[in-house]
């Protein structure tokens, strides 16, 4: 066996972890300080217009790593009503999308579809083809997950037959 490889990749599911656990504390300890001040938008369904918006922020911290997306989560709340977390995890899983790597934050079949067409329209096939690999290892994650996954796979499959 290869103890060694084993323990890499244990290492490094670790680290992504501890990453993942600080940044729920920043956005607990930041929602705290904004729910006491003002009440917390809940169960909204996301719109059109939230993704768009969403894919707009996604696309500047795409292009600029240094960007809060706390700020760009609360603009998109504050324009649209979507809820500031449901905004922070579709704009971290947009850029994911666009850096062609894996995300494990949900996004409905809808908004996916909607993404995935921006991408395409902006970034042409090559973008598409990131996308595409994101959303492959975001539909994996899933299953191991046991969620169900088929509308993703079908707006999955929609814009595989693309790039062929």
């Amino acid at each position: 066996m290869q103890y060694e490889t084993i323990i890499l990749e244990m290492m490094s599911r670790i680290q992504k972890l501890e990453e993942e656990v600080e940044e729920l504390k920043n956005t607990i300890s930041s929602n705290s300080i904004e729910s006491s001040g003002s009440q917390t938008k809940r169960n909204v369904k996301v719109t059109p217009e939230m993704t768009r918006l969403c894919y707009e922020k996604a696309k500047a911290v795409y292009n600029n790593q240094y960007l809060d997306t706390n700020d760009l989560a609360d603009e998109v709340s504050n324009q649209t009503g979507m809820n500031f977390n449901t905004a922070k995890m579709n704009i971290y899983s947009i850029t994911q999308m666009l850096k062609g790597e894996e995300y494990n934050r949900l996004l409905s079949a809808d908004s996916l579809d909607l993404c995935l067409d921006m991408i395409y329209q902006e970034f042409d096939l090559q973008g598409l083809k990131k996308a595409l690999k994101a959303t492959e290892l975001h539909i994996e994650y899933l299953k191991t997950k046991g969620m169900a996954t088929s509308k993703l796979i079908s707006v999955f499959t929609k814009y595989k037959g693309m790039i062929k």
